[in-house]
């Protein structure tokens, strides 16, 4: 788990309640190309809530950005996840469903799109990309 520096609240216009804002530090030393230079905010209550609009109040990004931010930071545990391979790795995993479109590849820190198909014979499949 990331170390965060001190909590605090604000009230989020979009969700309609009080939500809990930590910033992740920066990495120690530089990396892959895909991880910040510097700290981020990150919004612990991120959640079905925050896909109501286009923006997010707090960050002025879509609200994806806040989701794949704290699903990067390690911060939440209780991720509803999809089994698939990730487009980018191409290692089969639980992805970390950020929204109904994205999800977040823990082993190599990529956000794929995603679906589900539907099958004749009344299977599912999950399917990965990402966009280009």
């Amino acid at each position: 788990m990331t170390q965060t520096s001190e909590t605090r609240k604000t009230w989020c216009s979009l969700c309609q309640k009080e939500v809990r804002l930590t910033l992740t530090p920066a990495p120690a030393r530089s990396g892959q190309a895909n991880l910040p230079d510097h700290e981020e905010l990150v919004c612990l209550d991120f959640g079905e809530g925050c896909q109501g609009g286009d923006l997010c109040p707090i960050s002025r990004f879509r609200p994806v950005v806040m989701g794949v931010r704290l699903a990067r930071s390690g911060l939440r545990q209780d991720w509803k996840t999809v089994r698939a391979q990730c487009e980018a790795c191409g290692r089969v995993s639980d992805l970390e469903v950020v929204d109904q479109g994205h999800a977040y590849c823990t082993l190599c820190g990529t956000t794929n799109t995603w679906m589900i198909l539907e099958l004749d014979e009344g299977g599912r499949v999950v399917v990965t990309g990402r966009r280009t």
